[in-house]
């Protein structure tokens, strides 16, 4: 028998609120890749304050949902899905239950106080973290500050007479130059400075070439640098593993 969500985390908070534990099937793919789809989670009431790391049943938006626990912000408790960019913001009495166990489609069940499941816990932490290090360094309001700063940056580089400045750019790294290492390195980030204000993302990445070429062929008029072919393909080059990135994090944050 189907019964409507709102009735039955209505039942499982009556549960709860009893001191029971409750079973639910999990659905959504938020979680990934700690817990997967059709995973059966053992809930427990909340007693005492959450660690962080700790996975929770929480009201949010009108829904319950099933997040880890980030961290505290005054009354503030921040949760956030493993596969998820954004975070949400809850206080105490929004939290109802903590997940115990976890019981996988083929029968296993894993305890949320075993190693198996520190292990989990510790390396999702640690892709969180870095993820939303990533997010803080280079989120949209971030990419909007730093927008001028790296096109002045790339002009500087691409047309400044670094010649003269005894840099050794002719020299070979693991059986690469370094100056086209630099070209390549130096437009990665391109297409994501542009991802902003161009909506299809082909054009992102063919703006971005024609960045490369525009910067490189300047260098053809200027008497104190040099234009080569090889630095045009760096920066091609570049500017696609910068798009692949993107096209690959959009593609992960569709399934999110």
């Amino acid at each position: 028998m189907n019964i409507n969500n709102t009735i039955f985390f209505a039942l499982a908070e009556e549960q709860l609120a009893e001191g029971h534990s409750v079973r639910i099937s999990l659905r959504g793919v938020s979680m990934l890749p700690t817990l997967c789809e059709d995973d059966v989670l053992t809930l427990e009431p909340m007693t005492g304050e959450p660690s962080v790391g700790d996975v929770l049943l929480f009201r949010y938006g009108g829904h319950h949902v099933v997040h880890r626990f980030m961290k505290r912000v005054g009354d503030i408790y921040v949760m956030q899905g493993d596969n998820n960019y954004g975070s949400e913001e809850v206080t105490r009495r929004d939290l109802v239950a903590r997940v115990v166990a976890v019981t996988r489609p083929n029968g296993r069940t894993v305890a949320t106080d075993s190693l198996e499941w520190q292990r989990l816990s510790r390396r999702s932490l640690c892709r969180k973290n870095i993820k939303n290090t990533m997010i803080r360094c280079f989120g949209r309001k971030r990419r909007r500050q730093l927008r001028p700063w790296y096109f002045a940056l790339l002009a500087i580089l691409m047309w400044a007479p670094l010649n003269g400045v005894g840099i050794p750019l002719d020299n070979y790294i693991l059986g690469l130059r370094a100056d086209h290492l630099l070209h390549a390195s130096v437009f990665i980030p391109c297409t994501l400075f542009l991802m902003d204000v161009i909506d299809r993302r082909w054009l992102v990445w063919l703006a971005a070439v024609g960045i490369g070429l525009l910067t490189e062929g300047g260098q053809w008029l200027l008497p104190y640098r040099g234009y080569d072919v090889n630095d045009l393909i760096a920066n091609a080059i570049g500017v696609t593993m910068g798009w692949l990135v993107i096209l690959a994090a959009k593609r992960k944050k569709r399934r999110a």
